[in-house]
């Protein structure tokens, strides 16, 4: 999701710090993901699915905000959020 917008968040940064925080964001995330596609995330445990869910959500509300995109940095805190996320799921499917 981050890759298919990342262009246009890119050029809405304000600062050099927010770039930077995108790149790593973008990378973190895309680590994430290739990290739980490797493990064959799938378990029915109840945190596993309560953090899928939040990660559902996360992710729909970043589809929305880079729709408008006005507060950079609120975004980048919502992405963070995402990322955080998806790197705990792909640490419990690595358990």
């Amino acid at each position: 999701m981050i890759d298919d917008n990342f262009d246009t968040v890119y050029a809405k940064c304000d600062t050099d710090d927010q770039k930077t925080q995108l790149v790593s964001l973008r990378d973190a995330a895309r680590d994430a993901f290739w990290r739980a596609a490797a493990e064959n995330l799938s378990d029915n445990h109840d945190v596993v699915t309560q953090t899928f869910k939040e990660l559902q959500t996360t992710n729909n509300q970043i589809q929305s905000d880079v729709k408008t995109l006005q507060d950079v940095s609120s975004f980048l805190d919502t992405v963070t959020q995402g990322v955080k996320l998806a790197a705990a799921l792909a640490t419990l499917a690595a358990a």
